[in-house]
């Protein structure tokens, strides 16, 4: 009998170790808006355009809107930075290699969430020299 309630309650620790994530007690509850930041490029990542992303964060305030935008400008630029962008347009001599320039810096933005985001395209062309029509 004791070697039964044993077995049983190991079973039940083994199954509770395997079975609750770690950190279960740490993670913040689900509704929680505390990294607008997160919550915007997540939600850009399941397909949501600019508008819409910012039709569902309607209850931030403005400033905070700013910052998040201010910082997903940012972001994209340093994104494009790093791919080395300044030295392919540099070097690109058809219009094919420019247009693949232009995709990779659509593609960045939408990453972002930021279609609609003219001061983005106008930190792109002081920064790169490079203009976008119709994202």
């Amino acid at each position: 009998m004791i070697l039964r309630t044993k077995v049983i309650l190991i079973g039940l620790l083994v199954i509770l170790l395997v079975g609750v994530p770690p950190g279960l007690g740490q993670q913040p509850p689900a509704d929680s808006r505390g990294n607008l930041y997160s919550i915007w490029l997540k939600l850009s990542l399941m397909g949501h355009n600019q508008s819409e992303i910012e039709a569902i964060l309607n209850g931030v305030t403005p400033e905070q809107l700013n910052r998040i935008k201010n910082q997903l400008r940012r972001d994209v630029l340093n994104s494009l930075r790093r791919l080395n962008l300044q030295n392919e347009i540099n070097m690109s001599t058809t219009e094919q290699e420019l247009y693949t320039i232009r995709e990779k810096i659509r593609t960045e933005i939408r990453f972002a969430g930021m279609e609609n985001d003219s001061r983005l395209r106008r930190m792109i062309r002081h920064q790169f020299g490079i203009t976008l029509h119709n994202i």
